[in-house]
């Protein structure tokens, strides 16, 4: 008959390794175990997200708050505009809660640290990463000076004349795309302004100066804003205390008058 009367048998559970049968059925009852395996293959991103964020913030704090002053707009073209920052949606998307506590502004997820957040970002929302080429502001730190933000406290290494060369340079090329002098004024202003603010200080001369010499906005500290919430608590409470104190003395002071008044016509009436 040959082949053709043959029924197919599955082989025994008694032949199949326990440890295969304990991994299968993990997988037919979470197949996601797969998909996010596919996921961490496939979401390759070739730009630092710490690095990009500590240039952002150097452009918000160091560089912005002279643009606004001078009401110009930067052109899209400038790398230092928002919209070339791949990161910029999910990094607003981040809801700061309380000092363990992290939000996803996307799916309201909660998460213990920073850190945990951002694997989240780049697990469940890879699809809102923007990978045009030139949106990625970590290639912009050398002229920023990201490491003052990063590892402000760090011992700084010996100065290579090469790489402050090169940084200079790009630094110079930044402020003449964004800042042309032949666009007026204010873009000559602020053209100036970036090579002083940032470019100057890559140098490795004796006494060269200090990024940001012009400053920047200040952050407001959590420190100083639970002060200040303190001071506006406690500040009614003196002032009651304050009143019920003078309140007492004057209460008294009325009563040992009174008595001083009823000895002296007492010593009259005698």
């Amino acid at each position: 008959m040959g082949n053709r009367g043959r029924i197919l048998r599955l082989p025994s559970t008694n032949m199949i390794p326990l440890p295969f049968l304990l991994l299968l059925l993990i997988v037919v009852m979470n197949p996601a175990i797969v998909v996010s395996q596919e996921d961490g293959r496939s979401h390759e991103v070739h730009c630092s997200r710490e690095r990009s964020r500590a240039a952002w913030k150097i452009i918000e704090l160091y560089l912005m708050p002279f643009i606004k002053e001078e009401k110009y707009n930067i052109s899209r073209n400038c790398k230092l505009h928002s919209h070339n920052d791949m990161f910029r949606e999910q990094e607003q998307h981040k809801i700061f809660m309380d000092y363990n506590e992290w939000k996803c502004g996307f799916c309201k997820k909660s998460f213990r640290e920073e850190k945990y957040l951002d694997k989240h970002f780049h697990n469940r929302h890879y699809n809102l990463l923007d990978h045009t080429e030139g949106r990625c502001l970590a290639d912009l730190c050398g002229s920023l000076h990201c490491d003052e933000v990063i590892e402000p406290k760090k011992p700084k290494s010996k100065c290579n004349p090469a790489a402050a060369a090169k940084n200079r340079h790009l630094c110079e090329t930044l402020a003449d795309s964004c800042f042309p002098v032949n666009k007026g004024h204010i873009s000559s202003r602020l053209h100036e302004f970036f090579l002083r603010q940032f470019c100057d200080a890559h140098t490795c001369s004796i006494g060269g100066r200090k990024p940001f010499p012009r400053g920047g906005r200040k952050e407001t500290s959590i420190l100083y804003l639970a002060t200040c919430i303190l001071i506006v608590l406690l500040l009614p409470l003196f002032y009651v205390i304050v009143w019920l104190h003078q309140r007492e003395k004057t209460s008294k002071g009325y009563l040992d008058f009174k008595r001083i008044s009823k000895m002296s016509r007492k010593q009259k009436a005698t």
